[in-house]
């Protein structure tokens, strides 16, 4: 009878790694996704809500704006135009810049102070648009979910590894912390690409990238 239940249940996560394989319109590649669109935005809107609790915004209302609208421009530009996009600046003095599923990105006042254009700044934002694009932390959780689902499984085959379990599963929230290099660089490259359809800020790059020169 176990062994039974094992092949249903090893047959199942077959099934639903199937099933949840989707064409990611920035990438052009096909994803594992255990989480729709409605229930990302969800969940980012919480997390925002907790950053934005535990961390704070930066109390100067001029500034927001600004943000929000190079922000807004920016991801019009984007496969995901449609997502509830909001842009903050948190009251934090290190140089960070971070993306929550669903569109919600906070940069610190720490990392303005770094910039010297608007358009480094629209770089930054571009790179964490690319996660959100990528549905890197979408792909992430969800991984994750299959891996407890997996140890789920384990633990059906194996009376030995239950004893082991709760390690196991430590393991797992450590393994999916972060984002991977190729994730990284995948957002780099999405990020450019925004950047090369807006007009305004593609002259500002050309600028920098080309500096007239002065004779």
């Amino acid at each position: 009878m176990r062994h039974f239940r094992f092949l249903s249940a090893l047959l199942g996560v077959a099934l639903l790694i199937t099933l949840a394989c989707t064409l990611n319109p920035a990438t052009g590649q096909r994803q594992f996704s255990l989480i729709g669109e409605q229930q990302e935005i969800a969940m980012g809107r919480e997390y925002a809500k907790q950053v934005q609790g535990e961390i704070g915004l930066y109390q100067d209302k001029a500034l927001q704006a600004y943000v929000q609208k190079i922000g807004k421009d920016l991801a019009s530009h984007t496969e995901r135009p449609n997502l509830p996009w909001e842009f903050h600046v948190v009251d934090d003095p290190g140089v960070n810049a971070f993306a929550l599923p669903g569109g919600y990105i906070f940069i610190t006042r720490g990392i303005l102070a770094a910039f010297n254009s608007e358009a480094e700044m629209a770089s930054v934002l571009g790179h964490e648009m690319g996660h959100v694009t990528a549905r890197h932390s979408v792909e992430q959780m969800s991984r994750a979910q299959l891996a407890q689902l997996g140890l789920g499984v384990a633990m059906v085959a194996s009376e030995d590894f239950r004893q082991y379990a709760g390690l196991a599963q430590m393991g797992l929230g450590v393994l999916f912390l972060k984002f991977s290099r190729d994730d990284e660089s995948q957002a780099d490259h999405l990020g450019l690409r925004y950047l090369m359809r807006d007009n305004t800020l593609l002259g500002w790059l050309r600028s920098l990238w080309f500096p007239s020169r002065r004779d």
